[in-house]
């Protein structure tokens, strides 16, 4: 498989997430399906991020890009609140971990050991200003941007599925109050099968789409999410 058929799938299942989580019924069969699709997406964005940091011919303007991206679905979001009545100045949509994860990795790369310390601040940040997929997500981005073999991101992923999943290793302790996702999490192990057969090679395709799609098709669920 290629960069753009994991970028594709990516897509797909972010797409049937967003249905289930804005258009259906919480307590639907349907919408915990549609949920347990849309756990491959954030993985597979991740890898794509990784490899984009290792072939990027200027990684800094790949993050100054991806940073900026971030800004613009801020103010669409924001336009969404201000139309919708919620009460929210500002929020953290998902691709600040992918830009974080990207910069961890950027800093990562340099030998300067307080660099290297300003990733933990990064995790720990994520965290406390509760973003999307916190350190978690940060954590799957270093994963595929330092290990480069598949069997080693595959073990390393399952372990920080462990780590931050109520089962089984916290309610092994007791502590399943300390869970950050619910159990649908899991399903994100499933994007290791397109990971396995990437190929290495990006794929022809239009660098804008994906840019594009993102907050078109968001915008447009959100919108029928107001009149359903």
């Amino acid at each position: 498989m290629s960069g753009k058929t994991l970028k594709i799938i990516a897509l797909i299942t972010m797409t049937i997430d967003h249905i289930g989580l804005y258009l259906l019924p919480a307590d639907t069969i349907l919408y915990t399906i549609c949920r347990c699709i849309g756990r491959v997406a954030f993985p597979l964005f991740s890898f794509m991020v990784a490899e984009g940091f290792h072939h990027s011919h200027n990684v800094k303007k790949y993050f100054l890009r991806l940073f900026g991206y971030c800004l613009i679905i801020e103010i669409g979001i924001l336009i969404y609140y201000l139309i919708s009545g919620v009460n929210h100045l500002f929020t953290f949509n998902v691709i600040w971990p992918l830009a974080l994860g990207l910069l961890s990795l950027i800093l990562l790369k340099r030998n300067e050991w307080y660099l290297r310390v300003s990733v933990i601040i990064i995790l720990i940040g994520s965290e406390l200003l509760r973003m999307p997929y916190g350190a978690y997500g940060i954590g799957i981005i270093i994963i595929f941007g330092v290990y480069r073999q598949f069997l080693p991101q595959a073990l390393m992923v399952i372990a920080l599925n462990i780590l931050f999943l109520d089962w089984p290793f916290l309610e092994l302790i007791g502590r399943g109050d300390l869970a950050k996702f619910e159990y649908l999490q899991w399903f994100s192990v499933l994007a290791l099968l397109p990971v396995y057969f990437y190929n290495g090679k990006p794929g022809a395709y239009r660098k804008w789409f994906f840019y594009v799609y993102y907050p078109t098709h968001l915008g447009i669920i959100l919108l029928l999410s107001l009149w359903i």
